[in-house]
């Protein structure tokens, strides 16, 4: 299985003026650690990819002035790895949201298939036991083009995973307004 690799002109650039924290989540001191609203992980498995859905996410918190603190980790491997450093991240952080990223590319297999399915089953049940969101941010492609469409500028889901990321946030927010009018 190859990797995909994007040419600098595919990749989303991040932007240099960010409305909030960003934190290299290995390198938090205590006090990051408590403040920490967004972990982001990642797969280093088509890094590039994931790289331009992180940079399109990241950017999107700017437009919508979100000025929190948000932190990421490249996770080893590929998507299957990424539940378990969720649960990891959440476990040591305790944030109020986790984003995962990731890209897995249809083959000639039933690899696809298997991996799919589980990596989608694992994030919804990690979100519903530990009760925290998950933004479910991996990409499940027929082919390297429509990888690429989804991480870049064409579709940037990245963008799209922010909205919905700041969305959710809100709801919740709103959620415990209501429970204390009660």
């Amino acid at each position: 299985m190859t990797q995909i690799i994007l040419n600098d002109e595919e990749k989303i650039k991040l932007t240099d003026n960010l409305s909030y924290k960003y934190y290299d989540l290995t390198r938090l001191s205590k006090d990051q650690r408590e403040e920490l609203e967004i972990a982001i992980i990642f797969s280093n498995y088509n890094l590039s990819i994931n790289e331009s859905l992180l940079n399109g996410y990241l950017n999107q918190l700017s437009e919508r002035s979100y000025n929190g603190n948000v932190g990421s980790i490249k996770a080893p491997g590929g998507a299957f790895e990424i539940p378990f450093f969720c649960k990891k991240v959440y476990t040591t952080y305790q944030p109020r949201l986790v984003l995962a990223l990731g890209c897995i590319i249809k083959g000639d297999t039933k690899h696809y298939d298997f991996l799919s399915s589980t990596i989608t089953n694992a994030i919804s049940n990690l979100s519903l036991n530990l009760d925290v969101p998950i933004i479910n941010g991996v990409l499940t492609v027929e082919n390297n083009q429509q990888a690429i469409d989804r991480a870049c500028t064409n579709m940037n889901k990245g963008k799209e995973f922010a909205d919905t990321t700041l969305d959710v946030l809100q709801t919740i927010n709103s959620i415990r307004e209501s429970l204390k009018d009660k």
